[in-house]
This record gives structure tokens, sequence and C-alpha cells, in this order.
């Protein structure tokens, strides 16, 4: 049973190592993301910041809109 736990647990490392470094996060989080209830840490920290694309979506702060 714990075999199991363990081979699952090491099998998402990769895929949360590729999304951490897309991100621009620390790639070693997703060592931790292997470890139980921690991983539930990582996925809400990982949800709740905001992605790259999303950076990239403010707008420019010159034109009409221009805040002042």
């Amino acid at each position: 049973m714990i075999r199991w736990v363990v081979i699952l647990s090491l099998l998402q490392v990769v895929p949360f190592w590729r999304i951490f470094r897309r991100m621009g996060i620390a790639p070693w989080l997703a060592i931790l993301a292997s470890v139980p209830l921690v991983n539930l840490i990582v996925l809400y920290y990982v949800a709740l910041n905001p992605w790259p694309s999303e950076r990239r979506a403010v707008p420019p702060l010159d034109g009409p809109d221009a805040r002042f």
C-alpha cells in the first residue's frame, strides 16, 4: 500500500516541475508537492497566485483611461 503512495507521489513531480518552471515559481517546490497534505498547500499556492498570462493582461496606463 505504502509503495503505491510513494510511486504515485513521485510520478507527479515531473508535471509539477514543468508547471512551476513555466509559472516562474521555484521548481523545487515540485518535490514538496509529492508529500501528502503538503501538496494541498502547494496546490492552493499555485492556484491563488497570478499566472504569467494574467500578469501580461494588465493594460498599459497611457491613453484616455490613464489614472492620475
